[in-house]
């Protein structure tokens, strides 16, 4: 028994040294070999691109369950044999759709576009409400009405922007019961024929919708510069989408969970998160017998990391719990990460970082890259864990792209949790970028895998400090997600 007792203690002794000095450790269990073997699988092109609702997506789900369950990570409830059910649809197009506003008139493709929705054949009011912030929103009673307002936010200022900012508003308009959202565009940076092909020229996807489903469409006015109507004013008009067809098809984001060691900080909660999707298979390009879109960099190489972050912590767990979180169908929308954070497997409060690893590729292989650089108390953290392994850190290197609204962490910080996102160095958007990003070159032969097992060290470090820290991040004062992290934590 005695020698029992000693053979335990010095385990223990081992295990703490190893958490103590983690360097050491995670240089020999996150190796090259392996890394690459991942990878080639993963962005294989037997993988065919790792489309949403495709076999071979169902199949790299399976590869990172059974990793998980090789490593002893435990399931949590909600997620069994690793999976946590995400209720997807895909809609297809519809054939007709016309609006008439006052004395404006709009028709499909050519002046209207359907971002949401159903069939509908609808008459009576519309209330505009400028932007439809929610302080423009509480001026006015828009239940059963159609609400009218101008797309995106004063604050946007590219399409990415507009949609993000549209999004968040069409939920708070069924929220409030209003019978659709319908904005007017006056962005015109992007051709409206252009968005036109892109929401309406092939089947898109979404989550599936509790409740009544309301149309959210964006129109182009005649004039732009010539818009007439007046905050709070009533018009008449009709609303017409025929030939909308949605289809409900299951996804599955992958959950394991590691434990943590504290008796108190374990109830708190770091989640790591990757996409593992890609966009599948499509036209060959100018020159080439190439369809697979393999996705090496976009998504693999972020869904790597979470298997070498689950690999170390299986070793050496952290004083807080964590979540790995492999998230489907970021390319059709951020849709898994949306998916678990308004169904959340613990309690969300309880979630008090978000690490997100998603990248368009890579352009300086001296740096990794925090595109949520400034944002989070994490930074501090984030250098302590780069120095060893000789890396600089970079920053966003265009915010006004809103890159960081644009990957799976939004999901997160919109519910206040903060949540940072580090990549492979981005030092600006380049021909090397733009070479590979969703494009049939992106494949694993085109990859530098010695600089990669130095960012998965650095990454999985990352992970390792901030699950240890003894006061975990917050947002940094005056962030436009600060007020929601207050909110879900019951800051003053």
């Amino acid at each position: 028994m005695r020698n029992v007792l000693i053979l335990m203690g010095l385990i223990t002794s081992i295990s703490l040294w190893g958490q103590k000095n983690p360097v050491t450790e995670i240089t020999k269990i996150i190796t090259q070999q392996e890394a690459e073997a991942h990878l080639t699988f993963l962005a294989a092109d037997e993988m065919r691109g790792r489309d949403t609702g495709s076999p071979e997506l169902k199949i790299a789900g399976n590869y990172i369950a059974n990793y998980f369950r090789q490593h002893g990570l435990k399931t949590v409830p909600g997620a069994e044999q690793f999976f946590q059910p995400v209720e997807l649809e895909r809609f297809s197009p519809a054939r007709d759709a016309t609006a008439s506003i006052g004395d404006e008139k709009f028709l499909i493709k050519e002046s209207l576009v359907i971002i949401d929705g159903a069939d509908i054949s609808w008459q009576g009011e519309f209330v505009y409400v400028g932007y439809g912030s929610t302080d423009e929103l509480d001026k006015v009673d828009i239940k059963g009405k159609m609400v009218l307002a101008l797309a995106g936010s004063k604050d946007s200022d590219n399409v990415n922007k507009i949609f993000s900012a549209s999004t968040s508003k069409y939920d708070e308009v069924k929220a409030r019961g209003g019978a659709g959202l319908v904005e007017l565009l006056t962005f015109s940076q992007f051709p409206f024929p252009a968005l036109a092909n892109f929401f309406m020229g092939a089947p898109r996807w979404g989550l599936k919708s509790p409740g009544l489903t309301i149309p959210h469409v964006w129109l182009k006015p005649a004039d732009v510069k010539k818009i007439s109507f007046k905050e709070g004013e009533k018009y008449t008009g009709k609303l017409e989408i025929a030939g909308l067809k949605r289809e409900l098809i299951e996804g599955r984001n992958v959950v394991g969970l590691i434990e943590g060691t504290d008796p108190k900080l374990k109830d708190e909660y770091v989640i790591v998160t990757a996409h593992y999707d890609h966009i599948g298979v499509g036209k060959p390009s100018a020159g080439s017998q190439d369809s697979i879109f393999n996705g090496a960099r976009d998504n693999a190489v972020g869904t790597v990391a979470l298997l070498q972050t689950a690999k170390y912590l299986a070793q050496y767990p952290t004083k807080r719990s964590v979540l790995l979180v492999a998230v489907t169908s970021e390319e059709k929308g951020l849709l898994g990460s949306r998916w678990y954070a308004d169904h959340p497997l613990v309690p969300l409060q309880k979630h008090v970082l978000n690490i997100n690893c998603d990248g368009v590729g890579y352009n300086d292989k001296s740096i990794i890259t925090s595109i949520s650089l400034g944002r989070t108390t994490a930074d501090e953290v984030i250098r302590k864990a780069i120095q060893p392994f000789v890396l600089g850190l970079g920053g966003d290197p265009d915010p006004k792209e809103g890159f960081y609204d644009r990957s799976d962490q939004v999901s997160f910080a919109s519910k206040g949790v903060p949540a940072i996102k580090l990549q492979p160095g981005l030092a600006k958007m380049d021909d090397e970028i733009r070479k590979y990003y969703h494009r049939q070159a992106d494949e694993v032969a085109t990859l530098d895998f010695e600089y990669l097992t130095k960012f998965y060290r650095t990454f999985v470090h990352a992970v390792v400090l901030l699950a240890n820290e003894p006061t975990p991040p917050f947002w940094i004062k005056g962030d436009k997600y600060e007020a929601a992290g207050k909110k879900l934590y019951n800051r003053n």
